[in-house]
């Protein structure tokens, strides 16, 4: 019995060590614990949300027709009269390796409730694939949607590109590859969106410079679990130098050209600082929304907008909407 019990000892001591190694030995375990702490989502409904469901319709979980996988999107659709729809291509967060369309349909739909429609889209998450899929699947939704666009009766004159967290840097490094030639040329992607058809970017608490968030964390805890997010998602432990690293940064790789643009982040525990440098360099090449808080104001987190039971995310939500209407083409634009 002694020997029984000391087998199972060495054999749970010999688990652990294992355990505790393969952290340092790959971005699996650290993913694997954002994934289950991401799972859900964030969304906390405003007592309207009800009435912003009975204004739209949703298709869930339609495959855009790609290799890698979570090639699917949903369709949510704005289900009033109105001549001019503009479509909203959105990009979820989740740290490049977790999060899922699900997390976002709530607030997709209240957008949609207002007269627009939102593809909300899904793509492969690091490790299993690494930079630049997720750019490549977002090009092969586009190009997915373009085709089939009267099937779904869809406006692609009238396009924005929206996303959150990490969905903020996929949809403004996409639009810059958009807008301007050979500016991100590891992302493997053509100019498949015609400049002239996208009417704004809406990026809610974004980073957008890796090597910078991983550096200037806020503890070593942090800068250990951003290590293994960017060995995950670029697919080198050392990847803080490499060029597609540089590339991927709005912030040391500005583009030139961009599009009107929607920008807001919390005041605590987000990327805010990023968020506001990245909105000043904008400012000197289009026009610019900024939302963001004082500290005056209390603790506003990390994607704090999806929490529309709060201040700070109905004020947001309603800023949005005013950037919308102001940058989208409406019918008497086209008379």
């Amino acid at each position: 019995m002694k020997r029984t019990f000391k087998i199972i000892g060495i054999c749970l001591l010999l688990i652990i060590v294992i355990g505790v190694g393969s952290v340092f030995l790959s971005p699996r375990p650290v993913t694997w614990l954002l994934k289950k702490s991401f799972a859900g989502g964030m969304e906390v409904e405003a007592a309207d949300y009800g009435i912003a469901k009975q204004k739209t319709t949703m298709k869930t979980d339609i495959n855009y027709t790609s290799k890698f996988e979570n090639s699917t999107f949903d369709l949510i659709k704005y289900k009033g009269d109105l001549k001019y729809v503009p479509t909203i291509f959105w990009i979820h967060g989740g740290a490049f390796v977790a999060g899922d369309k699900n997390d976002v349909r709530k607030y997709a739909t209240y957008i949609a409730s207002h007269g627009y429609n939102v593809v909300n889209i899904n793509y492969g998450l690091a490790p299993s694939v690494n930079y630049p899929m997720p750019f490549q699947q977002i090009d092969q939704a586009y190009r997915f949607i373009k085709m089939n666009a009267h099937k779904y009766g869809l406006d692609l004159n009238n396009v924005y590109l929206a996303g959150d967290s990490a969905g903020a840097q996929l949809a403004a490094q996409f639009i810059s590859i958009q807008m301007n030639k050979n500016y991100s040329n590891t992302a493997k992607i053509g100019q498949s969106v015609d400049p002239k058809t996208i009417r704004g970017a809406i990026l809610l608490c974004g980073p957008y410079d890796m090597k910078e968030v991983q550096t200037h964390a806020s503890s070593r805890l942090m800068k250990f679990v951003f290590k293994r997010v960017g060995w995950a998602y670029f697919g080198k432990y050392n990847w803080e130098n490499e060029k597609m690293t540089k590339e991927s940064s709005l912030l040391r790789n500005v583009p030139d050209h961009f599009v009107s643009t929607f920008i807001t982040d919390g005041n605590t525990d987000s990327f805010e600082s990023q968020g506001k440098r990245f909105a000043t360099l904008l400012e000197k090449r289009t026009g610019v929304k900024q939302v963001f808080y004082p500290k005056s104001e209390g603790k506003i987190g990390h994607e704090y907008q999806f929490q529309m039971n709060t201040k700070a995310a109905q004020n947001t939500f309603n800023e949005l909407l005013n950037f919308l209407n102001g940058t989208k083409v409406s019918e008497i634009q086209n008379r």
